[in-house]
């Protein structure tokens, strides 16, 4: 007899399905506080679909970590793009479209930054790089017209990247509002521009307030 064909996916897209539900678990509960298992549950598959496509939860946020990595290289790049030449401009809207990723997209904020990814998979890995080299070529773009000091650009990446990050967890948690700062925008360009202020100060100015100190 002939063999009876394979049931369908409760879904048209499982792995679809399976990341859009592990997105909104992750932002109730964090990386760490679901299955596998709750998850097929809550999207109405067998526990045994999601591992059609992931081969275990570690697959999965790693998927994520990636598909949010690119995401985030979108928004930066946009918002580069849309500052126009204006080296300042084009920081201030990198580093806004960095911690507004974050809060219209927690979840795959989280898996990026989870330890439980894998940091040596391939997709994660362009991802990241991806990411990352954008601000890389600002820095490179910078120094070329005189705007960023000469240096390793390392130097300049770490305190951006740092901003960048603590900002985007302190806008998340919400911990500007007992501060009065409800607007993020602002919150952002005052932060990034004391960082930028900083970064791009001469240093014979640098050596006058010392002296002075």
């Amino acid at each position: 007899m002939p063999r009876r064909p394979p049931r369908p996916y409760h879904h048209g897209d499982l792995p679809r399905a399976l990341r859009e539900g592990a997105l909104a678990l992750i932002e109730e509960r964090g990386p760490m506080g679901f299955t596998l298992r709750e998850l097929a549950r809550r999207i109405g598959v067998s526990h045994a679909a999601p591992y059609r496509h992931y081969a275990d939860k570690q697959a999965l946020l790693t998927a994520l970590a990636a598909e949010g990595a690119h995401r985030l290289a979108d928004a930066v790049d946009a918002a580069l793009t849309a500052a126009g030449p204006d080296h300042r401009a084009r920081f201030l809207a990198a580093a806004h479209a960095y911690v507004r990723f974050a809060i219209d997209h927690p979840g795959y904020f989280q898996a990026m930054f989870s330890a439980d990814t894998d940091p040596n998979d391939p997709a994660y890995v362009n991802g990241r790089e991806r990411s990352l080299g954008l601000l890389y070529r600002y820095i490179a773009d910078a120094q070329a017209a005189g705007y960023f000091g000469e240096g390793e650009a390392l130097s300049y990446v770490i305190p951006v990247f740092a901003m960048h990050q603590g900002l985007a967890v302190l806008a998340m948690s919400g911990a500007f509002t007992p501060l009065g700062m409800t607007d993020i925008r602002a919150a952002s360009d005052l932060a990034h521009g004391r960082l930028l202020d900083g970064l791009t100060r001469a240093p014979e100015a640098k050596g006058k307030l010392r002296t002075k100190a």
